[in-house]
């Protein structure tokens, strides 16, 4: 089982993460509205009823304006590298 938190890109329009204790739920960082985000930056969203989801990289994390400073840990934090 991999340990390491998934920094993810949900349906393009949102920046979460996905803790390895629940896989299935991610826990939103932030959303654009102006990319089409339909969530909440206080839920957290079902794996099961999203279209896609990849893993983010450090530019995902300057296009939502969120640093990426604390999560550039790759022991802790799984991400793209691209």
């Amino acid at each position: 089982m991999e340990n390491r938190i998934k920094l993810v890109v949900v349906e393009e329009n949102v920046l979460g993460y996905i803790m390895p204790q629940l896989p299935r739920i991610v826990q939103i960082l932030h959303t654009s509205i102006l990319k089409g985000s339909r969530f909440s930056e206080r839920s957290v969203i079902y794996t099961d009823y999203v279209k896609s989801i990849r893993l983010a990289s450090k530019e995902d994390f300057n296009d939502f304006r969120v640093s990426f400073n604390g999560f550039d840990n790759p022991q802790e934090y799984e991400y793209s590298i691209d």
